[in-house]
């Protein structure tokens, strides 16, 4: 009854019009509000992008040990290697044997007598080479992660990254935005956001709490972005 009174009779035709009329504006006004805001928020992007004269500094992380951890990590291996060597020789003249010592016998040549002298020499020098360029590989890897600068190049659409490694092919790169993104938001980071690099293995890190960020805004919105 109500459907065929709004149908044929005026009075409950403009009524039904005017309830329709506020949502339908409301809906409108919405769409339209979201999609200025996109607009100008896009616009904005490309205004930033397109206006760059030359590269911007972002961000940038000062280390005094970084620059020179590669070299400590390839002593302590030098080091480290040629106590396992002198080790080696050493507990090899070692007698074994119980009914050797004598009351001038060395603490070494008593314990030598309770642990089997070769198969103590042999894993102790395999875990002090081991452990030895365990720590000699991270000197090397950790620096490279270690992000020093990174730029905003002119052409708006790659960026410029500086490391603390060793090598200068990954001391110093250009990528293009696109094969860069982030995962997590800056805030409530801690120390270390990582900015991932397509078709590499690890990830590179960016130090927010010690590093200086001088122009936020750019590393937020247009570097900082989560593109796969």
């Amino acid at each position: 009854m109500i459907l065929l009174r709004s149908v044929f009779c005026p009075a409950w035709r403009r009524m039904g019009l005017n309830l329709i009329k506020p949502i339908v504006r409301n809906q409108t006004t919405t769409t339209t509000k979201t999609t200025t805001t996109t607009t100008a928020t896009k616009s904005i992007f490309s205004n930033i992008q397109k206006s760059l004269t030359k590269n911007v500094l972002v961000f940038e992380y000062k280390d005094r040990i970084l620059p020179v951890i590669g070299l400590i990590g390839l002593v302590q291996f030098i080091a480290f290697n040629f106590i396992a060597y002198w080790s080696f020789h050493l507990f090899g003249t070692v007698t074994a044997k119980e009914e050797n010592l004598t009351t001038h016998s060395s603490l070494l040549e008593r314990a030598a007598t309770i642990i089997p002298t070769n198969k103590f020499r042999y894993t102790t020098n395999i875990i002090i080479v081991l452990l030895s360029g365990a720590i000699f590989a991270a000197s090397i890897i950790y620096p490279a992660r270690c992000i020093r600068r990174i730029y905003l190049l002119k052409d708006g659409s790659s960026v410029g990254i500086v490391t603390y490694a060793l090598w200068p092919s990954a001391r110093k790169f250009i990528v293009p935005l696109s094969d860069v993104s982030v995962h997590t938001a800056l805030k409530g980071v801690g120390i270390f956001q990582k900015l991932h690099i397509r078709d590499r293995w690890l990830s590179h890190l960016v130090n927010s709490r010690e590093g200086t960020f001088y122009n936020k805004s750019l590393y937020e919105t247009i570097i900082a972005l989560k593109r796969f």
